[in-house]
């Protein structure tokens, strides 16, 4: 194409200036760091010292259940004597019932109303305060004290009225 001697060395000459011209820019886009590098966001969380907390895993384990003690959920076991749970050959609603008439009829003790989710009544007597729950037990209902929190009765004031309403209603 171009077989002139003095085209040819000009030509090279220009190719080269570009190429020497073209090459550094490069360079202009590759030196700088992306911008998105150097944002504070990117850096490593700092927690201050007195922020961090030793494990707490330990704290909510459950501990195993005493050998020999009752499985969870169950009932707990039935007690003997005057003023322990005791049972009734009715039904658990008709023993609702009549432990909710002698309740109002024994001296000393003030009841308020039943509580009837849980077939108990709330009662104070001699300054204590409990329920006593009426529970079906098969073909029986099975009345006995318990606490406010739910532990068992079986003394002191809950005892002895677990006796009177036995006599009342056996």
């Amino acid at each position: 194409m171009f077989r002139s001697p003095v085209l040819r060395p000009a030509l090279a000459g220009a190719l080269l200036l570009s190429c020497a011209v073209a090459l550094p820019g490069c360079a202009w886009f590759r030196g700088k760091e992306a911008p998105y590098l150097e944002a504070r966001e990117s850096r490593p969380l700092e927690v201050p010292p007195d922020l961090v907390l030793p494990s707490s895993s330990a704290a909510l384990q459950v501990p195993p259940a005493p050998a020999g003690g009752p499985a969870p959920g169950a009932a707990p076991p039935a007690l003997r004597g005057p003023g322990s749970a005791f049972t009734l050959d009715d039904s658990q609603e008709s023993a609702f019932r009549r432990v909710g008439l002698s309740l109002a009829r024994i001296e000393g003790v003030a009841s308020s109303q039943p509580v009837a989710a849980l077939n108990a009544h709330e009662v104070s007597f001699r300054g204590q305060t409990f329920l006593v729950r009426v529970s079906a037990q098969g073909e029986q209902a099975r009345i006995d004290a318990i606490s406010t929190e739910g532990a068992p009765l079986s003394s002191g004031p809950a005892a002895e009225l677990l006796g009177l309403l036995r006599g009342r209603l056996q």
